[in-house]
């Protein structure tokens, strides 16, 4: 008979997040988290947060709090899990070894014949392993003790002799796997490395084992998660049928790499969801761009608030090649979604960095407000507004003549028209409405334009920047110099105002 993981599963969805606490949360994982979140939302299913804990020496709860943190931040919730409880707990693997749920199953797998003590040394282990390797052979351990009498096995128990419990693997069995995204997946039990360990000599059950108790008591109708999870899943599907117990349905997502094709690392940048939030990305760039990273609903559509991701989710428009992360089409992303913010929020948001920079002593009044608008519509994560607030209130005119970016507008003789026709302005008080009245800048425009024979476009503009900003890129000039309007006391840095600038 063949084991199989039916990709037909009738009941409402109910999907699964099983972060283990043990670092942070990486971009991997949250893509994990966010597909099976759109899934279920998508279907009004259940999200089901699960702590998998059993590895007690690299298990902390501060990276369990951090990881909750970092989902939460980027809008994932739940509807069960070890902070809310719910109606399948504990939710939390050290729990449940607690109230004996894996046990129960390990004495209906002893009891069946299905699994076994090993009392297999290391050592002998390790002589097993050399054998194979002289001989250029896959490991698969044949352990003796899946034959021993069980008065054998008693006499090394009355010794006190160290022992984990195996899996008994059947022979000759095809497994097959309704893979959602892959499609049929087949694997002969005969290469899956023979009895594997369910129990560790601690008596903490491994994780094969766990997971496939927790889906079945958690009644988890779909498991998505990475690809690099497939060769677990025959062990798996095996011990569901062992224990007489239905399997979900599964798809395996593609792997994230790097823009060199290799598995994503700490050398490509960031890969923990906590650096992009400490970096100022907000949590909806992030999610639009973790939800295109192996899938696409069919359309051009690149930017999405997370509701339209919820309902334009199709599991079918999965793919299954592998992603590449590429940082700065996530910057280009999270761009757009600084774009979308409400102008209060982004007041908040960006205020907030200028008072981290220096830049402000509060994250209030006019200047705050007008400079947050216009850095807005500039900046691609919020940690840029500082320095770009610098950059577009620096006036380094001598620099700006040196520059040979300059030096077509400076020998034509444009920024010398331009900069003695708004001395001739100044004199003539058009400056004084300048950034009050928004007509004021139009008015100053065509008088320019006037004196210098009429040049329009660029040729009228860009000397006139230079001459205003000593830059060559920067905001709406009106909308600029009405933030300078409104410098005050809260400002810690400081611009030349508009008088200092002519002076210059």
């Amino acid at each position: 008979a063949a084991a199989t993981a039916s990709a037909d599963v009738p009941k409402p969805p109910r999907v699964r997040f099983a972060p283990s606490p043990t670092g942070v949360l990486h971009v991997g994982g949250a893509r994990t988290a966010l597909f099976n979140w759109l899934f279920a939302k998508s279907l009004r299913g259940k999200m089901v947060l699960r702590i998998e804990d059993t590895d007690e020496e690299r298990s902390t709860a501060e990276s369990e709090a951090a990881i909750l943190e970092s989902l939460r931040w980027c809008g994932i919730d739940w509807d069960e899990g070890p902070d809310i409880g719910g109606p399948f707990g504990p939710y939390r693997q050290t729990d449940r070894i607690k109230v004996g749920i894996y046990q129960r199953a390990l004495e209906k797998l002893l009891a069946d014949g299905k699994a076994y003590r090993c009392f297999l040394t290391g050592e002998e282990l390790d002589a097993m392993r050399e054998r194979v390797r002289q001989n250029d052979q896959a490991f698969v351990v044949d352990s003796p003790w899946s034959r021993a009498p069980r008065e054998r096995a008693e006499e090394m128990l009355a010794k006190g002799a160290p022992f984990v419990y195996r899996f008994r693997v059947p022979k000759e069995q095809n497994i097959v796997i309704n893979d959602l995204v892959l499609g049929d997946v087949e694997k002969s039990s005969d290469d899956i490395g023979g009895d594997f360990v369910i129990v560790r000599g601690s008596g903490v059950p491994m994780y094969n084992f766990c997971v496939v108790v927790d889906d079945a008591q958690m009644e988890i109708t779909h498991v998505f998660r990475a690809q690099e999870h497939l060769e677990n899943t025959p062990k798996q599907l095996l011990l569901y049928e062992a224990l007489g117990l239905s399997a979900p349905a599964f798809g395996h997502m593609p792997l994230i790499l790097s823009p060199t094709r290799a598995k994503l690392s700490k050398r490509d940048g960031a890969v923990a969801v906590g650096d992009y939030m400490r970096q100022g990305y907000l949590p909806s760039g992030m999610v639009n761009y973790l939800a295109q990273l192996g899938w696409n609903d069919g359309t051009n559509k690149e930017i999405y608030d997370p509701q339209e991701l919820v309902e334009a989710f199709k599991l079918e428009r999965m793919s299954k090649v592998a992603a590449i992360f590429d940082h700065e089409k996530l910057k280009w992303v999270n761009g757009h979604h600084v774009r979308r913010l409400s102008d209060d929020d982004a007041v908040r948001m960006i205020g907030a960095e200028l008072v981290k920079d220096g830049i402000v002593k509060e994250a209030s009044g006019e200047f705050v407000r007008k400079a947050s608008l216009i850095l807005k519509e500039r900046i691609s994560v919020l940690s840029e507004a500082g320095e770009a607030l610098r950059g577009m209130l620096a006036f380094d005119l001598g620099a700006m003549l040196a520059d040979d970016r300059f030096q077509e507008w400076v020998t034509s003789g444009a920024i010398a028209e331009t900069a003695k026709c708004l001395s001739d302005a100044q004199v003539a008080g058009d400056f004084e409405a300048l950034g009050r009245d928004p007509d004021a800048f139009k008015t100053l425009v065509k008088r320019i334009s006037k004196a210098r024979g009429g040049v329009k476009k660029k040729a009228l503009l860009a000397p006139l920047r230079f001459c205003l900003t000593s830059d060559d890129n920067g905001p709406n000039m009106e909308l600029f110099f009405d933030m300078l309007q409104h410098v005050d006391d809260n400002v810690l840095c400081e611009p030349l105002s508009l008088d200092a600038r002519l002076k210059a």
